[in-house]
């Protein structure tokens, strides 16, 4: 057996848990010899399913990073145990434990007729004493023959580390939440369709059946959104400076701050609360959250730590000067948070820690 075939068994062993105490210390000698960066990478890349559409690059002004610089000895298993290998080994002392935050950990809040429901916690199927269907893939369908005694709103709420959801209204219009969203709505609409959706605050992609006779409103703070046979995806957070309307599909008009704009496909509204802009969008990147991906395209850490922050539901804390260093990146949301961290930290240009639920974050010497 060559040495080639010898460290590939070694990494082989210790993911299959089968490496006795012997070959583990020699497998940590050789990781922290750098020799076993080939094969951690084969290694990583077969057990997160990483294909070509998950490269990340980084791309500052003077350098340009690749997702795959070395590894370095104790950050490769780290990294291997952020993926799902909890290993423990026959003797205590050899015990390797990592802590680490996956999304999905809190539960989406439906109120509903005075009722407050659980959504992760309830099966598929009719939720009781409403007009409402449960479906897999968390999907909620209002009945479009429901008549209430006048008119009646219910309010989704997908919390920060919340799942997203899939709200089907009555008239046939889907909207779909993003995490640490929350969205107003009628029970039912009545014939003209004068009553708005509301976004709270958060980010929504809605895919709207058109009337013409009776155009489906979107209020958010300060604005209005009126289609005009429309899919739009609108970003509204409250820790973000301004709000943003991206048209996928056919035409909107918005309606801010005394002013009215009409989009067309690619296009952005963007609202800061005293003054309304439209300008050409990068669709992908505005939507890609919908398709279950982080995409950053030339955003400062603040900005990329806030989309982490709602996904994961943690806590940022900042110390010394933060790097000017934009980020490019396209990677996975159903990723840990230690596997996301990883990758930026191959920037070489920010380094993180994290405890429980706090991420804390400093820009390398």
């Amino acid at each position: 057996m060559d040495d080639k075939q010898y460290r590939e068994l070694l990494v082989k062993r210790f993911t299959d848990r089968t490496v006795t105490d012997e070959e583990l210390e020699v497998f940590i000698k050789l990781i922290n010899e750098g020799k076993l960066d080939t094969q951690l990478l084969e290694a990583m890349n077969k057990d997160m399913g990483i294909t070509k559409a998950d490269e990340v690059n980084f791309l500052p002004p003077v350098k340009t990073y690749k997702l795959w610089p070395r590894l370095a000895g104790a950050a490769a298993i780290m990294f291997l145990l952020g993926i799902g290998v909890f290993y423990t080994l026959n003797r205590q002392k050899h015990k390797i434990i990592t802590e680490d935050i996956l999304p999905f950990t809190e539960m989406a809040i439906l109120k509903s007729g005075g009722r407050t429901i659980l959504l992760d916690s309830i099966k598929s199927g009719k939720i009781f004493q409403t007009n409402i269907t449960k479906s897999h893939g968390e999907q909620l369908v209002y009945d479009k023959f429901f008549e209430p005694s006048g008119v009646m709103y219910d309010t989704i709420q997908i919390p920060r580390g919340g799942r997203p959801y899939t709200v089907t209204l009555s008239d046939g219009s889907k909207v779909i939440l993003n995490a640490a969203t929350t969205l107003r709505y009628p029970q039912r609409f009545s014939k003209n369709r004068h009553e708005q959706v509301e976004l709270i605050s958060g980010e929504i992609y809605v895919e709207v059946v058109h009337n013409a006779e009776a155009p489906l409103q979107v209020k958010t703070s300060g604005q209005v959104i009126t289609d005009i046979g429309t899919i739009f995806n609108i970003a509204a957070y409250t820790d973000e400076h301004d709000t943003r309307t991206t048209l996928v599909e056919g035409l909107a008009k918005i309606n801010a701050a005394g002013k009215e704009k009409i989009l067309s496909p690619g296009k952005q509204a963007i609202f800061t609360g005293s003054n309304l802009t439209v300008e050409t969008a990068n669709v992908s990147q505005a939507t890609a959250w919908k398709d279950g991906l982080f995409r950053f395209n030339g955003e400062r850490i603040e900005v990329v730590m806030r989309q982490l922050a709602r996904w994961y539901n943690i806590e940022v804390n900042y110390e010394g000067k933060l790097t000017d260093e934009v980020f490019y990146a396209r990677v996975n949301r159903k990723r840990s948070i230690r596997e996301v961290l990883n990758i930026l930290e191959r920037s070489q240009k920010v380094k993180f820690k994290v405890e429980g639920r706090r991420v804390t974050i400093w820009t390398r010497p």
